[in-house]
């Protein structure tokens, strides 16, 4: 029906409904009359109750709005019935809709979560992250920052309506229960306002709170609240020890605050007394601004880079090259989590995409099935537009049930991901302590299926609606004389689906092929058998004399316990995610000022080499002689040496590190260690003997005969024998922290290999039905070819021939799709390139070894074909 005949039919039908209205009105009016009312009366007051023209137009639309809502449920009711009578149809195409959906909604709730909203502060839109950055800053651009300079900021800028620093502190705290440490930050004024965040109960810290004397108070996490407290409404004002000092509690923090990081137990104001303000050398605070409403990040770049002018002129010595880097906060917390989301978000929508691809290509096999069925709709007078929405509807009502199941698939895809996620490496992501399926991921899951629909129905609805007539209404007809169009669309479907699956295929290969080498890769040192854990001494407590004392006591009698084969303590652990640089100076070399080279600092105990598993290349070990009162001495690794004494003997040579006036004297060379990570390289670095350089914090290493976590009790009895007030914190085995240390890219491997794994399949099925209709399509010519003397393999080549053609074009267009993008993946790659070659050999092998199966069962049953039966419609 043409759009000016259904026009005129609208017209006419809103002319008769407006004649039967002033008929209505007439008799209506009629009626009043007799009654006795005057004429004029009674005909106001039956246009009141029957209503004038515009009523009468009012009704007219919602008469068309009553059969266009009458029409859809129809069209879902028709939809339902034609989906219920192909039950088998109808699963398959939900199960292949949920796959895509779910993965797609679990990812979306990935990256919403620590990507899109890790923080949802009134103030977020003007909330950044100052750095320091330039030569001095080992040439990085998130460089800590000095106090001094810090505090240059805060009182010459322009920019920012609050400028906040923001130090890591450890809190001990002791009393009637056993002693604990926990993690917090001191904070300086205004933090929690720059923020917009208010507490739970009590408040928040007071301008003139953070000056040293009136720093005792602390404002506690939500969960430490409940947990060591056990909710106690009456915490505020309520004295704590901690770190030997007495503090009192002015407030708890909600639940769902926890800036800057989930490890955060407890916050206290971070004083500068007059000494501090002007320190530049030290570099031990993060910084955070709220800008002021209309100022730009650049605006405050330069702002800040006059600032860092200024004081390079006046402090050439500590300043020289240094430079402020105000970037977006948020974008500052998600850089990591981009790394491994992104890949990610690439992988479940190329899913989709293949899932897409396989429904339209069944809904195209469905279509022609339908074909008399859609020529008698239309020879009976059925718009095409009314065809298009009717097939519309059914290929929503699939997405939408498929977007249900994918939504309950993802709730668990979304449960077995938090659990996968190691606690304590979880909590330092930003956001992840509210991944799950919110809002946000509901109205995404509605907007996909519904999208999805649309992509996957819109071109078979739209050649379904078109057929031809007379070859359609045919008794016994096998198709429409459009079928050719319809193949060479199909197949190129299953070209794209191919290629689709080749590029992600590929990805997984690589993350395979890197977590594996990466497993295999030398650490450095032996992990097994050895418990270790955290001490921090206070400094308010302990000289460098009694830190000295307590250390050398602790291993001293950590290596007489049954089953410990060595004890040593070092103040960074292998695998613990932090590090420690300090620049140095080689002696004899003429050094360019502000050019001093930069390499790992590590300080160890006597006896730590041998507990942590690492082994000795030339010249010797720590001793209990390297003490204080001795020369200074220097342990080098290997990429040290051959970094900066390519050519000489490294041993007896001297160094003079960052902050000393002294040289130290290289008497060892020790192996090179994963110190930051399996997936990082060697890094140049030095140890120093703790006696020389003690440090408050350190972490234990012991070397067992047998299982290390059973002597987790002795161990934390020796310390408790030692000092009865100190927390023992983080006991976990080495092991344990390697394994934590690899989880993310472990899940993203495992995830990426899903992932490929149901593109594969997708992607076999949908070569597979194109294969199998063609088949069936092509009975009639099967049945001649046989008759005419065609053996078996003659028809078994041909098909198969039709199916390998389609794949060889996938695999050709998916190879150029995974050279250009699997490059993006460099950064996550340890020990392979992005275009590693047999990476993509044996995926395509692989690959057309399943097409070639998807081939071979059609092409096996085309052989099966009677001649006879073939051809007795004939």
């Amino acid at each position: 029906m043409t759009w000016w005949r259904r026009l005129w039919l609208r017209k006419k039908m809103e002319e008769e409904l407006e004649k039967e209205l002033r008929f209505h009105l007439d008799q209506h009016t009629a009626d009043l009359i007799a009654q006795g009312l005057d004429p004029e009366e009674a005909r106001r007051r039956a246009r009141l109750s029957i209503g004038g023209p515009e009523q009468v137009k009012e009704q007219c639309r919602d008469a068309r709005g009553t059969r266009w809502l009458e029409d859809l449920l129809q069209d879902l009711r028709y939809g339902l019935r034609m989906l219920l009578g192909k039950p088998g149809f109808a699963l398959i195409a939900v199960v292949t809709l949920a796959a895509g959906i779910a993965a797609n909604t679990t990812i979306f709730s990935l990256a919403d979560a620590v990507i899109l909203r890790p923080f949802n502060f009134p103030n977020q839109e003007r909330l950044v992250m100052v750095w320091e950055g330039g030569a001095l800053a080992g040439g990085f651009d998130h460089g800590t920052v000095a106090p001094g300079n810090f505090n240059d900021w805060r009182e010459q800028n322009q920019s920012f309506e609050r400028l906040i620093a923001i130090q890591g502190r450890g809190f001990d705290l002791t009393g009637a229960q056993q002693p604990e440490q926990f993690g917090g930050y001191g904070v300086s004024a205004g933090f929690f306002e720059a923020l917009g965040v208010k507490p739970a109960l009590g408040r928040t810290f007071l301008p003139g709170e953070d000056e040293p004397g009136r720093d005792q108070v602390v404002v506690l996490n939500h969960s430490l609240w409940e947990r060591r407290f056990g909710s106690d409404l009456n915490i505020v004002g309520r004295t704590l020890t901690l770190n030997t000092k007495t503090f009192t509690v002015i407030g708890v923090m909600p639940p769902e605050f926890n800036f800057p990081g989930a490890g955060v137990e407890m916050w206290a104001p971070l004083a500068f007394d007059d000494k501090t303000k002007q320190q530049r050398a030290n570099h031990p605070l993060r910084a955070m601004g709220l800008l002021k409403p209309g100022v730009s990040i650049a605006q405050a770049n330069a702002d800040l880079d006059a600032i860092s002018r200024r004081a390079e002129r006046l402090f050439p010595d500590t300043n020289a090259g240094r430079e402020a880097n105000v970037v977006d906060m948020t974008d500052d917390f998600v850089d990591e989590a981009k790394v491994y989301v992104t890949p990610l978000v690439g992988t479940v929508a190329f899913v989709l995409l293949i899932a897409c691809a396989n429904m339209a290509n069944m809904l195209f096999s469905r279509a022609f099935g339908r074909q008399k069925e859609i020529a008698v709709r239309l020879a009976l007078g059925a718009s095409r537009w009314r065809l298009i929405r009717q097939l519309l509807t059914e290929s929503l009502l699939l997405s939408l049930v498929g977007g249900v199941v994918g939504l309950l698939l993802s709730v668990l895809a979304v449960d077995l991901l938090r659990d996968a996620m190691p606690e304590d490496l979880a909590k330092y992501i930003p956001g992840f302590d509210h991944f799950g399926v919110n809002r946000v991921v509901l109205l995404f899951t509605l907007m996909i299926s519904m999208l999805t629909g649309v992509l996957f129905g819109l071109m078979p609805a739209w050649q379904a609606s078109k057929p031809n007539l007379n070859e359609a209404l045919k008794e016994g007809t096998k198709g429409a004389s459009s079928a050719g169009s319809r193949h060479r669309l199909r197949g190129a479907l299953v070209v794209a689906e191919v290629a689709l699956s080749l590029v992600l295929l590929v990805g997984a290969g690589l993350m395979i092929r890197s977590f594996v080498a990466m497993l295999r890769d030398d650490i450095g040192f032996n992990p097994q058998s050895v418990l270790s854990f955290q001490l921090l001494l206070s400094g308010e407590k302990y000289s460098e004399a009694q830190r000295r004392d307590f250390y050398d006591q602790l291993i001293k009698r950590l290596e007489t316990l049954p089953g410990v084969v060595a004890a040593g303590a070092t103040n960074i652990l292998p695998m613990s995610n932090n590090g420690t640089d300090n620049t140095f100076e080689i002696v004899g070399r003429p050094l360019e000022k502000g050019k001093a080279p930069g390499a790992d600092y590590r300080v160890v105990t006597p006896g730590y080499f041998s507990a942590i598993g690492m082994s000795l290349r030339r010249g010797r070990d720590f001793a209990a002689e390297d003490n204080e009162r001795a020369p200074g001495v220097v342990i080098i690794n290997e990429t040290f040496a051959r970094l900066f004494f390519p050519n000489q003997e490294a041993i007896g040579q001297r160094i003079i590190p960052g902050g000393r006036d002294k040289p130290l004297e290289i008497v060892g060379i020790v192996g090179d260690i994963k110190d930051r990570g399996l997936d990082k390289v060697y890094q140049p670095g030095f140890y120093v003997p703790y006696a020389q350089d003690p440090w408050n914090s350190m972490g234990v290493a012991l070397r067992a005969t047998a299982e290390p976590t059973a002597l987790a009790a002795a161990a934390r009895d020796v310390v408790m024998k030692l000092d009865p007030t100190q927390p023992v914190h983080t006991i976990k085995t080495v092991e344990r922290f390697i394994y934590e240390q690899s989880s993310p890219k472990r899940i993203m491997t495992a995830m990426m290999g899903v992932f490929a794994a149901i593109a594969l399949l997708l992607a076999g099925v949908g070569l597979y039905a194109v294969m199998a209709y063609a088949v069936s399509q092509r009975t009639h010519e099967i049945g001649v070819r046989m008759a005419l003397g065609a053996r078996s393999r003659d028809i078994m080549r041909l098909v198969t021939r039709q199916g390998l053609k389609l794949t060889l074009a996938g695999l050709a267009l998916g190879m150029a799709g995974a050279f250009a993008l699997t490059r993006v993946m460099a950064p996550l790659l340890y020990g392979v390139t992005p275009t590693d070659p047999l990476t993509f050999t044996l995926i395509s092998l692989a690959l057309a070894g399943a097409a070639l199966l998807a081939c071979w069962v059609p092409a096996r049953r085309a052989t099966k074909v009677d001649p006879m039966v073939a051809l007795r419609c004939e």
